[in-house]
């Protein structure tokens, strides 16, 4: 069995390809394609299974994704780049290819996490290739007019735009009224815990939505993507079943791919009106690993487990956990 698949873009545009060998296989075939289904891939390389990484050069535009299987047939697992690539929402990640302890993996190509759906005009073909039909929108009435959104009718006239805000109030004040305001990490983890504690029906909703097939694919994102995006992605992803190293690892990468003049503006205006000095506007700007992870803990203390969470003050109905791991997860091997 082939595990672990990862797809990385080089800066020369060429695929770099890993896995692990599970059991007996002398030799892989990788192929790829446009579709996260593996359906439209075409044979790309067969090689010695334990030579573990493999770079694709020349690969069709677009989004590709990769199927790596043992050679002469078998089942294949398919992944594709975490981050879409997109010159506007340079945050735009996929949620796809997590393994589960349900059995299976996050599917890829459904469900996405992004900041501001700026689009550049680079962007257009590829976003439309996606074929998302819903948008949640998590920001405030003031960022969406001041930030609007930049995406082109003609993508999809039919686009399902949902604005669920997950802060009531100022979205630059994240630390509340009365807050503690010397360090900026800390700030992080007042915020995750009090939208874990106040906004449990936009979580439902949101989550409601993303188990109707007729919603996918979708795309969920707030300014930056990474606080209320954050909490969403994580959410979810605890009620698919991923391990929570994996749903930590998937928020720290905002680090990497965060749109920094955005955060620069945020950041001076909020240092602006607060006086905040720049070491605790540098920890506001992080993804502090432990903040989310004490969001994770605080609904389990408080409500058992996340589905207890979704379906109690969530207010979802009870089958929605059921029916988003059936449908974001791929079957068990």
């Amino acid at each position: 069995m082939i595990t672990d698949v990862v797809v990385a873009r080089r800066a020369d545009a060429a695929l770099v390809v890993s896995w692990r060998i599970a059991g007996d296989c002398d030799r892989v075939e990788l192929a790829w394609g446009g579709s996260p289904d593996g359906l439209d891939h075409e044979h790309a390389v067969t090689l010695d299974a334990t030579v573990g990484q493999a770079v694709l050069t020349g690969p069709r535009p677009g989004r590709v994704y990769v199927s790596v299987g043992p050679a002469g047939g078998g089942g294949a697992t398919v992944a594709g780049e975490r981050n879409v690539g997109l010159a506007g929402p340079v945050n735009f990640r996929d949620l796809g290819g997590y393994r589960s302890r349900h059995g299976g993996t996050v599917r890829w190509g459904r469900v996405f996490r992004s900041d501001a759906l700026v689009l550049e005009e680079a962007d257009v073909e590829q976003f439309a290739g996606l074929g998302i039909v819903t948008v949640y929108d998590l920001r405030s009435d003031l960022e969406r007019t001041t930030n609007p959104n930049r995406i082109p009718d003609h993508i999809r006239p039919d686009l399902d735009l949902r604005v669920v805000p997950l802060i009531s109030g100022d979205p630059d004040d994240p630390a509340g009224d009365g807050a503690d305001l010397a360090d900026g990490e800390a700030i992080l983890a007042r915020l995750y815990t009090r939208v874990i504690d106040r906004a449990a029906p936009a979580f439902g909703q949101i989550l409601t939505g993303l188990a109707d097939p007729a919603c996918l694919p979708a795309v969920v994102h707030c300014m930056a993507g990474k606080d209320r995006t954050g909490l969403v992605a994580a959410v979810l992803l605890e009620i698919l079943g991923i391990a929570e190293d994996d749903i930590l690892a998937d928020y720290e990468l905002t680090g990497r791919y965060r749109n920094t003049e955005r955060v620069k503006e945020s950041l001076a205006r909020l240092g602006a009106r607060r006086q905040l000095p720049p070491e605790v506007l540098a920890g506001i700007v992080r993804a502090p690993r432990w903040a989310m992870e004490a969001a994770l803990r605080t609904v389990r203390d408080r409500y058992g487990d996340f589905d207890a969470y979704l379906t109690g003050p969530g207010g979802a109905d009870p089958a929605v956990p059921a029916e988003l791991r059936r449908r974001l997860l791929t079957p068990s091997p």
